[in-house]
């Protein structure tokens, strides 16, 4: 039964749901959903999925998969995927970092170094040229301690360090993306005081330096590149959250608009912008519902799709959120999960965004 919701231009119809979360999509449109620790893929927007790989996993957390609510409670769920050209790929979880190719039994552990402090998983892995495999550091430790940023090339087998940023200059790493007009990497850390930020990481990963530093307005984890500027909106529970329009080669802002909630999902879908709002306890975030976003400009913005946050407690259970791929798609089906919200909780929908129209300018 397809579903539709909003009463803007621009509508969400769902075609498909099934079981599972959204992880990453690739330019040709093949989705990528996980379920459990298990890696899925679809190459016919979502009418059919086969297994990928496995990350890891012990008889207990297998167990606690049975329950949709102890896999919210023990975050079961994959964090983050890359995927690589020869069939290869690379996945987080809160546990660690692993490798494997397409058929693989199970995914194997990646060889990290070390370093002198435990990993903290990254939230994100990033794919450059030549396959080369980035993340930074994710988490709130306390005390506050350095983080790292870590690259492998190959193919996520193992990682060295390339970079640490002292206790105090970023809490962690939300992002890298890869800039190929430039030929860089734009850094997205955060979260408070000076610690939010977006810095310019050269492609041999020697110089680096913040183009922007120290506000909540930069304080991003999915940016669009457009060119000569990039467009994000922020991830903040201690501000009202905004579109930014950042200048690449000043740093200047425009703050564009506001949004009702904070902002950790982005995605291109073909012609289409789309981003989604998180429920989360603050006093800058009043809504109880997250919803989709979708623009043809990067600029103006409608809702499209709403999902209402569960009675379950945000802190143990999970934000409500509705969760976008890592990546972006040439074509315009549109693929998100459900996080925490009403009737999509743990479901992958998949659909096309109906154009209402627009009255002629008069």
């Amino acid at each position: 039964m397809k579903f539709r919701w909003g009463d803007g231009f621009l509508r969400f119809e769902v075609e498909r749901d099934q079981p599972g979360r959204i992880v990453a999509v690739q330019s040709d449109g093949t989705l990528y959903a996980s379920r459990g620790y298990e890696i899925r893929r679809s190459h016919d927007d979502g009418a059919t999925w086969t297994r990928v790989a496995a990350l890891p996993c012990s008889p207990w957390r297998r167990l606690a998969e049975q329950s949709r609510l102890a896999s919210r409670l023990l975050r079961q769920e994959v964090r983050a995927l890359a995927v690589l050209g020869d069939d290869g790929c690379v996945a987080a979880n809160r546990e660690g970092v692993f490798f494997g190719r397409a058929g693989a039994a199970s995914m194997q552990p990646s060889a990290i170094e070390p370093g002198e402090l435990p990993l903290l998983p990254p939230m994100s892995l990033s794919v450059g040229p030549g396959g080369r495999v980035l993340f930074g550091e994710y988490g709130c430790p306390r005390p506050r301690r350095p983080m790292r940023l870590y690259v492998s090339d190959d193919g996520g087998a193992s990682f060295r360090i390339a970079r640490t940023f002292p206790t105090g200059e970023i809490l962690h790493v939300h992002n890298l993306v890869w800039d190929a007009g430039r030929g860089h990497w734009w850094l997205l850390s955060g979260d408070h005081g000076a610690e939010p930020g977006i810095g310019m990481l050269s492609a041999d990963l020697a110089h680096f330096e913040w183009l922007v530093k120290g506000s909540q307005l930069h304080r991003a984890v999915e940016v669009f590149d457009l060119g000569d500027h990039l467009v994000y909106a922020t991830d903040s529970h201690v501000e009202t959250n905004a579109l930014v329009r950042l200048e690449k080669s000043s740093g200047r802002l425009e703050r564009l608009r506001d949004f009702e909630g904070s902002c950790i999902y982005a995605c291109r879908f073909g012609g289409l912008f789309a981003l989604t709002t998180t429920v989360e306890p603050s006093a800058f975030i009043t809504t109880d519902r997250s919803t989709l976003w979708l623009s043809r400009d990067a600029e103006k913005w409608e809702p499209a799709f709403s999902a209402r946050k569960d009675r379950w407690h945000p802190n143990y259970f999970q934000y409500g959120s509705l969760v976008l791929p890592r990546g972006h798609s040439d074509r315009e089906v549109i693929a998100v999960s459900g996080q925490a919200v009403e009737r999509w909780d743990g479901r992958v929908l998949i659909g096309r965004v109906v154009d209402a129209g627009r009255p002629a300018a008069q």
